[in-house]
């Protein structure tokens, strides 16, 4: 794509082309171009002197021809005609006057020839061909052009393109209304597929709880679940399979229904262009909704088609990776770094295709005028303060997907602040706390953090019991209270191992302090230590361990006095 201009490079009038030391511009009649002109350059169009602007004389021009297609106030009711000239026997003339030809037009009731425009050398030599032969082929061109711009005008004519009109409508409401059904049949299927993907999302979050079950009993169960486990993991692929597949065809369908509606915009700009391409006073404003807006809509629809493959190929990539191993033992991890790593890629090909468009619509429009040179030399000025801490956060964004450190749904700590992750991008992290608060972080702040929820949590839990409890009792108690734990129905399909640490932490004046870790699924920690706690206190209670607290002892002359009293 050509870059901008520079803004010491002057800026040329709008259709207005430079060719070494000659200057071209078309001359429109009823907004079509008849042929294109040619003048000297003019360096300072400011102060031009003696000279000519190229854009000046085409205007003038067009003038001429404008006067010719006026309406005749003077026409009689009985004459075929109703403009100035008669269609019928207007004819476009050459003399030389000067050794210049001249074009001139008359018809077999005008009093005297018109004046159209004169050959100029500069004409001559934009064409590369002589002054004589030039003047011919434009009044070939004229005279074709002339007739047909007349004959448009004519009652009989405007009364067929009335018709043409009525047609063309009727035709373009039918087509709509064809497209609108396909569209509402797209959505009512749409609506189809998206209850069946959230049954099948409820069946594999069943299947899910299934596959996480307790590996942590004797070793003749362990074989026994391991098999349960391999086939349950079995049913929660096919599931994924089946709602990949669901969603793949939702995004088919909102493809096409994107698709059915840009269908429904084209066919109403195409034929109100057209239409008003039939008309000569409303042809000028066909060619503008012909080029500016249909030039818009032709780079919206492109990018968004292009985007929308992207997405599809994305996704597409997403799928293979997820299904790429049939081990089911980190899929809910694959799958929260998968959708991450997919939302990611989206938003930064979304935001460069856009980008890449505007570009070309600018480019294809021609608009590169001086205070957008000057706009965007500010606008870069503005960006360079804040262009370290950006790139800073985008190269730390990509180490943090690269490295995988966290993903979407995973809790986490961060500058002394924790939540679970709710956004994720090459700038921001944003979290949500307990409280409900989102905070968002820029990237390039994040010099450390803290996964609580990847691959697997933990509980560390710590009581502290009386000084003279039976050690060992409340050693058993524990113990017995975690095992019972990880085999319940209910909580057992979220513990992990109960094994890692049990024992004496610590001996103090208020107590003997113990510690109990438990390994848990992601995210489970905190509802496993809560019920344990719970268990922990009834255990306790029915044993009679109490909990410790401070002891004090009372020494020197005070103890005296109160032995005494």
């Amino acid at each position: 794509m050509p870059g901008l201009p520079s803004p010491s490079t002057p800026q040329l009038p709008l259709g207005v082309q430079r060719s070494g030391l000659v200057e071209s511009t078309p001359v429109l009649l009823d907004g079509k171009e008849v042929f294109k002109i040619a003048s000297p350059t003019v360096l300072n169009r400011a102060e031009p002197g003696q000279q000519v602007p190229v854009e000046v004389r085409a205007r003038q021009i067009e003038m001429n021809l404008a006067q010719l297609l006026a309406p005749n106030p003077v026409a009689e009711r009985s004459a075929s005609y109703s403009t100035l000239l008669d269609p019928q026997t207007t004819e476009v003339l050459i003399e030389n006057l000067n050794s210049q030809p001249v074009l001139f037009v008359r018809d077999a009731h005008l009093a005297e020839p018109r004046v159209l425009l004169t050959v100029t050398d500069a004409d001559a030599q934009y064409y590369a061909t002589t002054k004589a032969e030039l003047a011919q082929r434009w009044q070939a061109t004229l005279q074709q052009e002339l007739r047909q711009a007349l004959e448009s005008r004519q009652p009989g004519a405007r009364k067929e393109r009335l018709n043409q009109v009525a047609i063309s409508l009727a035709t373009m409401v039918a087509a709509s209304l064809v497209l609108f059904g396909v569209w509402k049949l797209l959505g009512w299927r749409k609506r189809l597929l998206e209850q069946r993907q959230i049954e099948q999302r409820q069946r594999s979050e069943a299947t899910t709880s299934a596959i996480n079950a307790p590996l942590d009993s004797p070793a003749a169960a362990i074989a026994l679940q391991e098999a349960e486990a391999e086939e349950t993991g079995l049913q929660f692929l096919e599931i994924l399979r089946e709602q990949l597949s669901l969603q793949r065809r939702l995004r088919i369908l909102d493809f096409l229904r994107w698709l059915v509606f840009w269908a429904i915009i084209f066919v109403w700009v195409s034929g109100i262009a057209n239409i008003l391409s039939w008309f000569p006073e409303t042809r000028r404003f066909a060619t503008v909704l012909g080029s500016i807006p249909s030039v818009i809509l032709v780079a919206w629809f492109f990018a968004g088609l292009i985007d929308r493959l992207i997405h599809l190929g994305v996704d597409r990539f997403a799928k293979a990776w997820e299904l790429n191993s049939s081990s089911t033992e980190n899929s809910q991890r694959r799958s929260l770094r998968i959708s991450t790593l997919v939302a990611v890629v989206k938003g930064l090909t979304t935001l460069l295709v856009y980008i890449t468009a505007l570009m070309w619509v600018l480019q294809s429009l021609n608009v590169a005028p001086i205070s957008v040179l000057a706009l965007g030399t500010v606008l870069a000025v503005a960006a360079s303060f804040a262009t370290q801490n950006i790139i800073k956060d985008f190269v730390n964004g990509f180490l943090i997907l690269l490295e995988d450190q966290y993903a979407i749904g995973d809790f986490i700590r961060v500058n002394n602040v924790s939540g679970r992750v709710e956004g994720l991008n090459l700038r921001v992290t944003q979290l949500r706390n307990d409280t409900g608060h989102l905070i968002t972080i820029p990237n390039s702040l994040i010099a450390q953090v803290e996964n609580m929820t990847r691959t697997w949590s933990r509980c560390d839990f710590q009581i502290e019991v009386a000084y003279n409890t039976d050690v060992n009792l409340a050693l058993d108690v524990i113990r017995q209270v975690a095992d019972e734990l990880a085999h319940d129905p209910e909580w057992g399909k979220f513990i992990l191992d109960t094994t890692e640490v049990l024992g004496v932490e610590q001996l103090s004046h208020s107590g003997i302090l113990i510690r109990l870790w438990i390994k848990t699924l992601p995210m489970k920690q905190w509802p496993v230590a809560r019920e344990f706690r719970r268990r922990i206190k009834i255990a306790f209670d029915k044993q009679g361990i109490a909990i410790g607290m401070p002891q004090q002892s009372l020494i020197g002359p005070f103890i005296e006095r109160t032995e005494k009293n």
